[in-house]
């Protein structure tokens, strides 16, 4: 456990309808009228279709103010204040890859590490989760590496995996993965997802902690 101050809430997904449960969790940790959110894209958005579909995902919750914060084509560092005045920071799904070698490019993880000190709310979907633990290497047992660059933003001490329901059928290689590498893993089903906050680990759903070539089930 790293995270010194703020919260981070790791989903799977943002799409089935389960997640309400980790959107409230979110809700209540803001606990704010009108909060802010800072939408921080894995690949450049051009057309802002991704985005665009975010911002009706969070008006349901009547969170209307969304700042669209690109790491690629369009990255403006001078936007970096209000970003960081955000309540919330949204890091989206994508390739873990491509969003770790732009936050890398950006030299970015210290400024969402420096947001996380001072109480910020990080909101990691898939790939947006991955780039926030202490490598991307847990996505090399299901593709194939295009980088040598590996080492993540390390604000948790565990690494995750999404999309598990998916991915069943590979827990021997994930088993394996937590021996090689002396590491934690938690494997969430769309749907389900982790909240880290005060010094403790909240698992919502049927989160799976494999660790030492063992897993473990947390039937909620």
């Amino acid at each position: 456990m790293i995270v010194p101050a703020g919260a981070i809430i790791f989903y799977s997904d943002q799409v089935m309808p389960e997640n309400e449960r980790l959107d409230r969790r979110f809700l209540e940790l803001i606990n704010k009228d009108r909060p802010k959110l800072a939408y921080i894209p894995s690949a450049s958005d051009g057309t802002r279709r991704y985005y665009r579909e975010k911002c009706q995902y969070y008006k349901r919750y009547g969170i209307e103010d969304l700042l669209y914060f690109d790491l690629n084509r369009e990255y403006d560092p001078a936007k970096t204040e209000e970003l960081l005045a955000c309540d919330a920071i949204h890091l989206s799904g994508g390739d873990p890859f491509q969003f770790l070698g732009s936050i890398r490019k950006r030299k970015f993880g210290p400024v969402l590490k420096e947001y996380l000190n001072k109480g910020g709310i990080l909101l990691g979907i898939s790939a947006g989760a991955i780039v926030l633990t202490p490598s991307i290497n847990i996505s090399h047992v299901f593709y194939r590496s295009r980088t040598d660059q590996h080492q993540a933003v390390s604000l948790v001490d565990f690494h995750f995996l999404p999309h598990w329901n998916l991915r069943q059928d590979q827990v021997d290689a994930v088993k394996k993965f937590s021996i090689d590498n002396q590491a934690m893993v938690y494997a969430c089903q769309d749907g389900d997802g982790m909240v880290v906050h005060d010094g403790n680990i909240e698992l919502v759903g049927n989160v799976v902690r494999i660790e030492k070539g063992k897993a473990f089930v947390n039937n909620e």
